[in-house]
C-alpha cells in the first residue's frame, strides 16, 4: 500500500471532519457560508483542472441534467449540515450526517433495480437506536432536536447526492462532477441570497477570508487530496479510513470549542459509528473484484 496516498486520505479525511469546527467558529450565516464555501471551492477545483487538463465536455445531454440535479442536493447538504452545527454541536451535525447509508440502502434498490439486502438491515436498525440515543427531547424548540433534524435532511440530501454521483462517477472523473456541483451550487447560493438579503457581519474582510479559507482548504484542497490518493489505494480502503470523519470532528470540537459529550450522547454516537463501520466493511466485501467509485466525502 503506497504510504503517500494514505497520508492523502487521512489528511483529506481530516480535513472534512475540521470543515464542521470552522463553520461553528464562523459568526455567519449559514446561507453565506453555503455560498462562500461552493464559490471559492469551484473556483479552486477549476484551476485544479485547468493546470492538469481535464476535459470539462460531458458525453450526454442529460449529464448536464444530472450534475444538475446533484447539485441541487449539494445546496441542500451544504446548508443544512451547517444550520445543524450552528444550532447544535458540531458532533451532532457530522454524526447524523455520517448516518446517510440508512437513506442509501432503502434508495438504491428502487434506482438501480438491485435486489434489497436484508442484511442491510441491520444496519439501519443499529443507526436508527444510535440516533435515538442523540434526541434528547422529541420537540423541535429544543436546539439539540434541531440540529438533529437540520442533520437528517442533510444526510438524506448526502445519500441522494451519493447515489446520483455512483452513475455519474462511471463516465467522468469526480474532481469534474464536483466542478459542476458545486457551479450549481455557488448559483443557487447567489439567487437565494440577493432575495433574502442575510446580514454581513462587522468585519467584511476578516469574513472574506475566513470563506476563502472555508472553500479553498477545507473543501476543494481536501477534495484534490483524496482523489490523489485514490490513485494510490483502493478506494475500499478510502471508505473504511472516512469513517474517521466524525471522530476527527468530535476530537477538535472538544479541543478548540470544549464541547463534551453526555454518556448518553457518548453512546448514540458510537452506536451509530459501528453501524457505518459494519456497512462499510459489508458494502466494501461486496464490491470486490468490481469497479472502485472514486466518490469523495463532501462534508
Amino acid at each position: 500500500m503506497d504510504k503517500k496516498g494514505l497520508f492523502f486520505i487521512h489528511i483529506a479525511v481530516l480535513l472534512f471532519g475540521a470543515a464542521g469546527l470552522f463553520a461553528k467558529l464562523i459568526p455567519m450565516s449559514a446561507l453565506l457560508l453555503t455560498m462562500g464555501r461552493a464559490l471559492f471551492s469551484a473556483i479552486s477545483l477549476y484551476v485544479f483542472i485547468h493546470f492538469y487538463h481535464y476535459s470539462l465536455r460531458l458525453n450526454h445531454i442529460k449529464d448536464y441534467f444530472w450534475n444538475g440535479l446533484a447539485g441541487i442536493f449539494l445546496t441542500i447538504h451544504w446548508f443544512f449540515f451547517i444550520m445543524s452545527i450552528q444550532v447544535s454541536k458540531v458532533y451532532i451535525g457530522t454524526i447524523t450526517v455520517a448516518a446517510y447509508p440508512i437513506f442509501v440502502m432503502f434508495m438504491e434498490p428502487y434506482l438501480f433495480k438491485e435486489k434489497f439486502q436484508f442484511r442491510n438491515l441491520i444496519s439501519i436498525i443499529i443507526m436508527s437506536i444510535g440516533i435515538a440515543f442523540l434526541i434528547p427531547s422529541f420537540q423541535l424548540n429544543d436546539s439539540m432536536t434541531l440540529g438533529i433534524f437540520y442533520g437528517l435532511i442533510s444526510s438524506f440530501a448526502f445519500a441522494a447526492l451519493s447515489i446520483i454521483n455512483r452513475r455519474l462517477v462511471l463516465s467522468y472523473d469526480s474532481v469534474v462532477i464536483s466542478l459542476y456541483e458545486q457551479t450549481v451550487a455557488t448559483f443557487i447560493m447567489t439567487l437565494v441570497i440577493s432575495l433574502v438579503h442575510p446580514v454581513l457581519g462587522e468585519g467584511i474582510f476578516i469574513d472574506f477570508i475566513n470563506l476563502v479559507i472555508y472553500g479553498v482548504i477545507f473543501t476543494a484542497l481536501a477534495h484534490s487530496l483524496y482523489i490523489s490518493g485514490l490513485k494510490d489505494i483502493k478506494a475500499q480502503t478510502a471508505s473504511i479510513i472516512s469513517v474517521l470523519e466524525p471522530v476527527y470532528s468530535i476530537f477538535l470540537a472538544l479541543l478548540f470549542l470544549n464541547e463534551r459529550l453526555t454518556s448518553q450522547e457518548m453512546i448514540g454516537t458510537m452506536i451509530i459509528i459501528l453501524a457505518v463501520i459494519i456497512h462499510t466493511i459489508q458494502n466494501n466485501n461486496n464490491q470486490e473484484g468490481g469497479n472502485n467509485e472514486k466518490i469523495s466525502n463532501t462534508n
